[in-house]
C-alpha cells in the first residue's frame, strides 16, 4: 500500500511516499508474481489518454461510469467523457483554466484535483487540494455550483440526503447543500501530527454522517447540526517508531443495516452497533483501506497487501491470499464471480471471491501503477493508471 509521511505543524506538510508497514518491513522485497492456471482471461477493448495522470501526486482519483458514458479526470484539472463502446471522446472540461501545449500539457494554475468524478443523478462531483468542491452537469461537464473551502478536500464528496459531506486534510468535515453548494456547517475534529497523506471519506445513512479521523477513531456525527452523536476508537498507538505509531482510520466505512465496519491503520478490524457505538468485535486486521460486502462476508487489503476474507457475523478468517504482498494493491472490486485489484507494477489481478485463489491476470501497457481501485462498467472493467491511461477490459472465460 502507497502512504504518505505528514507533518502537520504548520501550512506545509512534507509527504514522503514509502511501501511497507512498519519501519522493519520497508526493506522488504515485494511478492514476485508466480505463475498459476487461470480460470479466466482478459484482454483491452480500447485504451486512451487523460492528460497527465496524477503526476506522481497522492489522490484518488478513479474513474466513474453512468448511462454508457465513462467519466475520468487527471490532476491538473482535465475532466473527459468517453463513450463506453468505443473510448471516444464525447465533451471535455478543464478545470483549471488554461489551455493546454498539445492538448494535454497544462500551462498555468493546476487545479489540483484530488478525488472523483463521482456520479450521482445528473451531476459530477469532484474535489480539489485548493479546497474548490465541484458539481458539474454530466451531459456537458458545465459548472452548476462551485464552492471554496478552508482546507484541502483529500477524498470525493459523499452526496446524500440533500447534502454534499467532503473531509479535510486539517480534520474538518464540511457539509454543503447539495442544491447549490452554500456550506451548511463543519466540525473539526482532533487531528494528528503524524499521518497518512489521506482520509476518510465520510458515509451517510439515516441522517448521519459516519466518518473515520486521523487519531484513530470513527466518529458518528447528526447530518443536519454536524453535531456528535458518539466516537469510538479503532486504533490506538503503539511501537517504538512514529511510523508504527500512526493510527489512522481512512477507509470508507461500510454499512449493513444497522452495522459499521471500518479498518484502522496499525489497528483492527472492527465492526460497531451503528446507533449507540457499542463493538460488536474486532479482529486483528489492520489496514488503510475500506471492506466490500460479498454476500455474507467482508473482504478487505491489509497493510501487507493479502486480500483477506471475513464473516461479517462473527469477524472469523474465511480466507487469505497473501500472493501478492507489498504490491501495494488498490481496494477491492467485485465483478461476478470474481474479486478484482490492480498493483503499483501495472499488473489487474483476478481472484476467486469464495476461495482467494489467483484466476487471471494482466498486465497493462507501460506497467504505470495503479492507485485505485477498478470500476465496474456493465460487464467491464475501467481501470486508469497514476500517469493518466485509461483502459476498457473485457473478462473472458479461460478455455
Amino acid at each position: 500500500m502507497n502512504y504518505a509521511h505528514k507533518l502537520l505543524l504548520t501550512v506545509v506538510a512534507t509527504a514522503v511516499f514509502l511501501v511497507g508497514c512498519s519501519s522493519n518491513d520497508v526493506q522488504q522485497r515485494h511478492a514476485d508474481l508466480q505463475a498459476f492456471t487461470p480460470s479466466v482471461t482478459d484482454k483491452v477493448l480500447w485504451q486512451t489518454r487523460v492528460g497527465l495522470g496524477t503526476d506522481e501526486h497522492y489522490t484518488s482519483l478513479q474513474p466513474a461510469y453512468s448511462d454508457g458514458v465513462v467519466y475520468a479526470a487527471e490532476r491538473h484539472g482535465l475532466l473527459i467523457a468517453h463513450d463506453i463502446e468505443t473510448g471516444k471522446r464525447i465533451w471535455q472540461r478543464d478545470l483549471g483554466g488554461k489551455k493546454r501545449y498539445f492538448e494535454h500539457f497544462p500551462r498555468g494554475d493546476s487545479a489540483r484535483l484530488t478525488a472523483g468524478p463521482v456520479v450521482v443523478n445528473d451531476r459530477i462531483y469532484l474535489s480539489s487540494e485548493n479546497g474548490a468542491v465541484y458539481a458539474l452537469d454530466k451531459s456537458n461537464g458545465e459548472t452548476i455550483w462551485r464552492t471554496q473551502v478552508k482546507g484541502e478536500v483529500m477524498t470525493a464528496p459523499t452526496i446524500g440526503e440533500g447534502f454534499v459531506v467532503v473531509h479535510l486534510s486539517n480534520g474538518f468535515l464540511v457539509a454543503l447543500r447539495e442544491n447549490d453548494g452554500v456550506q451548511q456547517w463543519s466540525f473539526e475534529e482532533d487531528t494528528s501530527l503524524l499521518s497518512l497523506r489521506s482520509v476518510s471519506r465520510p458515509m451517510i445513512t439515516s441522517g448521519g454522517v459516519v466518518v473515520g479521523t486521523s487519531t484513530g477513531k470513527l466518529q458518528v456525527l447528526l447530518l443536519e447540526s454536524g453535531r456528535l452523536a458518539w466516537e469510538e476508537r479503532i486504533a490506538s498507538p503503539s511501537g517504538s517508531s512514529d511510523l508504527e505509531r500512526m493510527t489512522d482510520v481512512d477507509g470508507t466505512p461500510l454499512i449493513v443495516g444497522d452495522i459499521v465496519y471500518i479498518s484502522g491503520y496499525n489497528g483492527e478490524t472492527v465492526a460497531l452497533e451503528l446507533r449507540s457505538g457499542d463493538v460488536l468485535w474486532k479482529r486483528d486486521h489492520a489496514s488503510a483501506s475500506a471492506p466490500i460486502l460479498v454476500r455474507n462476508r467482508l473482504v478487505l487489503v491489509n497493510q501487507e497487501s493479502h486480500v483477506v476474507a471475513l464473516d461479517r457475523i462473527s469477524g472469523t478468517e474465511l480466507w487469505r491470499n497473501n500472493d501478492l504482498y507489498f504490491r501495494s494493491v488498490t481496494d477491492v472490486t467485485l465483478q461476478g464471480d470474481y474479486l478484482v485489484v490492480g498493483d503499483r507494477f501495472g499488473y489487474v489481478h483476478w481472484l476467486n471471491r469464495n476461495t482467494g485463489a489467483l484466476a487471471g491476470r494482466i498486465k497493462l501497457d507501460e506497467g504505470d501503477a495503479i492507485r485505485t481501485a477498478p470500476v465496474r462498467a456493465e460487464e467491464h472493467l475501467v481501470v486508469q493508471s497514476a500517469a493518466g491511461r485509461l483502459y476498457l477490459l473485457q473478462q473472458l472465460n479461460a478455455e
